[in-house]
């Protein structure tokens, strides 16, 4: 081992963190940055230095980055010294020292460790024999919060205390009479415990040369004060963290740590690692653009060592349903449009909370893909694997009263659930173990205050010669049987497959499976290091023996945040991941999906610190290294409406993000394959894989799908027509070009509207129609309505005719003027598709006016208008040019109906919209005398003026909005009707040139 060797492979900042002679050294390490390895290797230079290994102690937070840095500093150094370092998670080291010193401060030897489960069953009988109104679960977090901050009882300034924090101190109290009595110690009573054993002791630490501590970020305040303890004696120091990754302030995670370090220890020499070796650089810059947003941070930067790369994606969903959709069409575009570049292994999905899962994993298993969830059911939380463990712990400490109850009954001996509760409940009201009550009842010592039928009593005898005959086999030195044939002999003594077979006979083989896989690591444990626990002996101290393989057993399963797996190794077949944020931090991915990015989601409605929540989606961001994907529903799960993340609304990021996935071109996949360091695919496999797509393309979702429903539907309620369905919806107006053909509308119509056709032709629909369909389909639509439709997007092919119709104007839609697109050919009346000559209209004589003609036809985009009747006339087309041809006698009878719904614009609201290019033109009823000119009008002989000038959509729209009056045609019954179109005041007489007249009252005589 050489320094050189050592140094070799880091950057000059990594360099200078590995090789500092600074006692107390602090390295700030952003994600990405080469934290592990800068780590691995100061432990590496350390011992170059002649520090032993057995004075070195190196705390890490999970027992993954444990094995991964032994096994990384075992290739740096060799010679197997990495096994004789005091290396692993705060928890299993400060149970090492217990089990060595613990008697200096009256902990039994072969202790247990109470876990999850089991303090929460403890809690919940104290809660039920006081009847208490505290939630066990708040009370249980109450304890950890109070054991983890190290406060003590709750000072209430001599006044009396509230009834919830009477019953609280209770709780707490013979929650700990109760782990006393079982020799058990909980997760926070580890680190507790060994606080205070260094506080008297500190001698058991005098021969601790270095304390390095992985992810300081994450440290409560008693592992600070643990730090602290270890490195007494010669104060050598090196922390590795990074602030704004702190995400877990509700296990009491500090950030003011690093404070407090740099108080107590004012020489330390801080180093930050701002190179950034997984992201791309947008993915970088878009996560710094989101953490900066916190002022109160550690103020540093990182750099990314990639390219650019393709910027995030933040894309909005009408709801979560679609939003569950689209991310597994993103899935399937990225893989299709990748070729060999990507699969499952490369895409995790990474939630806030795990309530969010449900909607995506349906979607998922819809499309038969495959999944995991990370931080799911744990091997030793099976419940196949779990009864012999608890067979086990109540063979190495028969006083945990927890796991011997649960397998007092299992296999069954026909001893009741009540029976076990009263058992129970009678041990703890004689401050007993319930091990030392069944004890005395089988030898007649005891007799209880339940009265058991002899056939329990019976059952009681078989199970404790089985706990009994196991303790004798193990405590025999010389023929001391392994943990393994331990598990055997408890099999055979009950039954153990058999009864699998009876009661999980869908799921036997693979539970089975389970148990052998447990036997399996308990022989890989026996053969590892034995002395991987060992202590140095410390001069003036005694320890004690810890040589007991069962009780290492069941403290490196109690203690164990995961088994190394065939995943960790690689699956058998590729599979997506899920996981929750938390739990993802430390892993990375080529492609990360984040949704639910709104508000009460990131941040969560029940989080009280912002700041945190900020960190969360940062630590989030930057799991992903080639792609990132965040997305937001406009109503979430519950159905109802939410706002995007504040973190992702600030105008600072808004210019980091694309509203839709990217196009994978060229130069994305080569981006891709650079950051990825893999080869790129080849064209051939890209057009295999990319052959079953519905879409290249992210363009299956519309990004504002709600709001152009919303808008297509209410502009149809004022024109007074049903709204379309879904199947049917009406795309928004678009000027058309002349001279397109109906094959390319056709086409523009599939694009516009995805899969979904929703405009077919008159005979298409026509070999559909049916009475039924317009009698008993609530949402048929009427033949004026479908011909405005069609009308809407028409080019008039036939130019000249006196009588137009002036196109009903509505605002521009934001974002300026619209593009033209496609349009179909003008449609006919219906007496030319049923092959009848078309009636001849009288025309009405043009009234007296001093008023200019602007009874002249004009085309505006591909509308023909009647600029002074203001409404909207069919386009004639003959037989010859289109077979659905309609005859003019019919053209009437669909005026009509079209006037009835149309609502005229209103003056007052016409500002709020914005200006658009089309002319408005006055109707105003005929007046007596010469009209007052407007000086906003145009001349009438203008120079330059024609009647149908081409650029007339061009010219700006007058100030002034004048009501247009549509003349009503008289209905069969001779009645006037409007149908919610104002009329003129001038009646009829306006028609025939007349002047205005003011109605009149007639009184009664």
């Amino acid at each position: 081992m050489s320094l050189d060797g050592i140094l070799a492979n880091l950057n000059p900042s990594q360099q200078a963190a590995v090789s500092s002679f600074a006692d107390t050294l602090a390295i700030l390490a952003g994600p990405g940055s080469g934290k592990t390895h800068t780590l691995t290797s100061r432990t590496a230079w350390l011992l170059a230095q002649g520090l032993q290994p057995w004075n070195i102690i190196v705390a890490t937070f999970t027992v993954k980055a444990a094995r991964e840095m032994k096994e990384r500093i075992g290739k740096l150094i060799g010679n197997g010294l990495e096994s004789r370092l005091v290396l692993g998670t705060f928890h299993s080291i400060s149970r090492r020292y217990l089990a060595r010193y613990g008697h200096l401060i009256d902990i039994k030897k072969d202790f247990g460790i109470a876990d999850t489960s089991d303090s929460l069953a403890i809690i919940k009988r104290i809660v039920k024999r006081n009847q208490f109104m505290i939630d066990p679960k708040v009370a249980r977090g109450r304890i950890s919060g109070r054991k983890a901050r190290g406060e003590i009882a709750e000072d209430t300034g001599g006044k009396k205390k509230p009834v919830e924090i009477q019953e609280f101190e209770i709780c707490y109290e013979e929650y700990e009479a109760a782990l006393k009595r079982s020799n058990l110690l909980d997760y926070d009573d580890l680190l507790l415990r060994c606080v205070d054993l260094l506080r008297n002791h500190p001698s058991c630490v005098s021969n601790v040369e270095a304390v390095l501590i992985d992810e300081f970020q994450d440290t409560n305040i008693v592992q600070f004060d643990l730090m602290r303890l270890f490195a007494a004696q010669r104060k050598r120091i090196t922390i590795v963290g990074d602030p704004d990754q702190s995400i877990y302030g509700f296990r009491a995670a500090e950030t003011k740590n690093y404070g407090r370090m740099l108080r107590q220890y004012p020489d330390t020499v801080t180093i930050a690692l701002e190179e950034n070796y997984r992201s791309s650089g947008s993915i970088l810059l878009t996560a710094l653009a989101v953490i900066e947003q916190d002022t109160s941070r550690v103020s540093k930067s990182l750099s990314p060592t990639h390219s650019v790369g393709t910027r995030p994606v933040l894309r909005q969903l009408a709801n979560a349903h679609k939003e569950a959709e689209w991310l597994l069409s993103e899935v399937q575009r990225c893989m299709g449009m990748s070729g060999d570049l990507l699969d499952l292994n490369d895409f995790a999905i990474l939630l806030r909370s795990a309530a969010l899962s449900r909607l995506i994993e349906s979607e998922l298993g819809k499309a038969g893909i495959a999944y995991r969830m990370v931080g799911g059911l744990k091997f030793y939380d099976r419940v196949e694997v779990k009864t012999i463990l608890d067979y086990l712990r109540t063979i190495g400490q028969p006083d945990n009263n927890d796991s011997l109850s649960r397998i007092i009954n299992t296999p069954s001996r026909r001893i009741g659930e009540t029976t076990i509760k009263a058992l129970l409940e009678e041990a703890d009201t004689s401050k007993i173990s319930l091990w030392t009550l069944i004890l005395g009842i089988v030898r007649g010592q005891r007799i209880t205050k339940v009265k058991l039928p002899k056939q329990t009593e019976q059952s009681l005898s078989i199970f404790v010669n089985i706990i009994l005959t196991a303790k004798i086999k193990i405590a025999d030195q010389e023929s001391r049987c392994s943990i393994a044939q331990l598990i055997q002999f408890v099999i055979d003594k009950t039954n153990y497959e058999t009864w699998l077979e009876e009661h999980h006979a869908g799921a036997n083989k693979g539970r089975w499976d389970n148990v052998q896989e447990l036997i399996t690591q308990a022989n890989d444990f026996e053969r590892s290091d034995c002395d991987d626990d060992s202590l140095p002996l410390v001069d003036g101290v005694e320890q004690e023996d810890d040589s007991d393989m069962l009780s290492k057993f069941l403290a490196n399963v109690a203690l164990a945040s995961e088994v190394k797996s065939d995943q960790d190794e690689g699956a058998p077949f590729a599979q997506l991941t899920i996981s929750t944020i938390h739990s993802a931090k430390g892993l990375e991915w080529p492609v990360v999906f984040i949704p639910g990015a709104y508000q009460g989601s990131i941040p969560h409605s029940r989080s009280e610190d912002s700041n945190e929540e900020r960190r969360l989606l940062y630590v989030a961001m930057t799991r992903a290294k080639a792609l990132l994907y965040m997305s937001f529903p406009i109503k979430n799960s519950q159905g109802e409406n939410s706002t995007l993340s504040p973190f992702l609304e600030a105008p600072g990021v808004a210019p980091f993000l694309n509203e839709r996935g990217p196009l994978f071109r060229s130069s994305t996949m080569q981006s891709i394959a650079q950051i990825l360091r893999r080869p790129l695919p080849s064209p051939g496999s890209i057009s295999k894989s990319s052959s079953c797509l519905r879409s290249d393309e992210d363009d299956l979702f519309p990004v504002n799908e709600d709001d152009n429903n919303a808008n297509a539907e209410e502009n149809w309620k004022w024109a007074g027509k049903q709204a379309f369905t879904k199947c049917q919806r009406a795309p928004i107006r678009e000027r058309v070009e002349l001279g397109r053909s109906t094959s390319l509308i056709e086409e523009s119509s599939k694009a516009d509207l995805g899969n979904n056709n929703a405009y077919r032709t008159t005979m298409d629909r026509a070999s559909s129609f049916t009475a039924a369909s317009v009698t008993m389909n609530a949402t048929f639509i009427s033949a004026g309505s479908h011909l405005q439709a069609l009308a809407d997007q028409s080019v008039n092919c036939v130019v000249g005719r006196s009588e137009k119709s002036e196109k009903q104007l509505r605002p521009q839609e934001k974002g300026g003027s619209k593009k033209p697109s496609k349009g179909l050919e003008g449609q006919g009346t219906l007496f030319g598709f049923l092959g009848k000559a078309e009636p001849q209209i009288r025309k009405r004589p043009a009234p007296v006016t001093n008023e200019p003609d602007f009874r002249k036809i004009t085309k505006v985009g591909s509308q023909s208008l009647d600029l002074k009747r203001g409404i909207n006339l069919p386009r004639p087309m003959t037989a010859a040019t289109d077979p659905t041809a309609i005859t003019p006698e019919l053209t009437a009878h669909r005026l009509g109906a079209r006037r009835d719904g149309i609502r005229p614009k209103q003056a007052p609201h016409f500002e709020q919209y914005p200006r658009n290019d089309y002319v408005f033109l006055s109707s105003s009823p005929p007046r007596a005398g010469p009209p007052k000119p407007d000086p906003e009008d145009v001349p009438a002989n203008h120079p330059g003026l024609v009647a149908k000038p081409p650029l007339l959509s061009l010219i700006r729209p007058a100030t002034t909005l004048h009501t247009t009056t549509v003349s009503m045609a008289q209905n069969p019954s001779g009645s006037k009707r409007t149908l919610g179109v104002k009329r003129s005041m001038a009646g009829w007489s306006s028609g025939q040139g007349q002047a205005f007249r003011p109605p009149t009252i007639k009184r009664a005589t």
